[in-house]
């Protein structure tokens, strides 16, 4: 016969746990929608952005002459890449359901593809999970990290990953930037993306499958297609270099943070689901516990009955 007194503990501690998933739940529904708000708010901005990088590209490859003077001169280059930088976005804390393993399955595997291409891939990370993880499975380069932050990140932290990562490019380290992170959907959907961020055009040839296609990722380019080979004229005021080095650093901390801003809403919306299902869980176990409990204890007050007539019958 089960007992009572253990069925009773074991009902409390589930009651305990579905107290603090409740309250987990709550918190990540009320930061989601702040963090959805932001997603909604940057990306027109920041696919505009990305509109103005790609002309001002188209502009001035061919015009490489006259960014000499510029510090961002090479990142124009269209060269053979043999050195792949990724930047890595997970979560700095768990509970929040398969999110980090997804993330994390999806970087191992693309640095296995990049390798059996004749590639090198070269790791920023960004989250506590990715970084512990890449210390337990993965013997890639590592040019970076950052934790504690990615449950609010800030502009700050994206143009100190942008530094990090324009350094490793001009020190002849990695020869293209790549996103590895979450684009956030809905409340109950997000999708692990690899998005480019430059150089803009000789993406690898070997892995364009890798990718979302152009037309996904830049929606806003969308109406170029209709018109092959049309290009409006694009003029450069004071002069190609200052425009160059005033645009380069925004697009790049803007591409940075947009995605910061994509996984930090796709994180609270998978601990959200996460903690309501784990809610649901604790409630179902904890009417399935009451259940035995009552069997145990009309079973208890039925033995105690027989014993008693039992005695009587006994005595009599």
């Amino acid at each position: 016969m089960p007992n009572l007194k253990d069925i009773r503990r074991r009902i409390k501690s589930v009651q305990s746990t579905k107290k603090i998933t409740q309250a987990m739940k709550m918190v990540a529904a009320a930061k989601v929608k702040r963090a959805e708000n932001k997603v909604k708010a940057n990306r027109p901005f920041s696919s505009e952005l990305n509109r103005i990088f790609t002309d001002v590209y188209e502009a001035l490859k061919n015009q490489t002459a006259e960014l000499d003077g510029s510090v961002y001169k090479n990142i124009l280059r269209d060269a053979p890449v043999k050195n792949v930088g990724i930047v890595v976005m997970s979560s700095d804390r768990g509970l929040c359901g398969a999110y980090n393993a997804s993330i994390i399955r999806q970087a191992l595997q693309l640095q296995k593809k990049y390798e059996e291409a004749g590639i090198t891939p070269k790791f920023f990370l960004v989250g506590n999970k990715i970084i512990r993880s890449f210390k337990l499975y993965s013997n890639a380069e590592v040019l970076g990290s950052l934790g504690n932050m990615t449950a609010a990140p800030t502009p700050d932290d994206s143009r100190d990953i942008s530094h990090q990562l324009v350094k490793a490019f001009q020190d002849h380290k990695i020869d293209a930037v790549q996103i590895l992170y979450t684009r956030f959907k809905s409340m109950i959907s997000y999708q692990v993306t690899l998005k480019p961020v430059f150089p803009v055009k000789g993406l690898i040839p070997e892995l364009e499958h890798l990718l979302p296609a152009p037309e996904d990722m830049y929606p806003l380019n969308r109406h170029m297609a209709l018109l092959p080979g049309v290009r409006p004229e694009t003029l450069l005021e004071p002069n190609a270099s200052e425009v160059l080095d005033t645009l380069v650093p925004l697009y790049l901390s803007n591409q940075f943070y947009n995605a910061l801003l994509e996984a930090s809403a796709s994180e609270l919306a998978a601990r959200m689901t996460a903690m309501s299902n784990a809610s649901n869980n604790a409630a179902e176990m904890i009417g399935k516990l009451t259940l035995i409990y009552n069997k145990a204890r009309q079973a208890s007050i039925t033995q105690e009955i027989l014993e008693i007539v039992s005695g009587a019958n006994a005595l009599a």
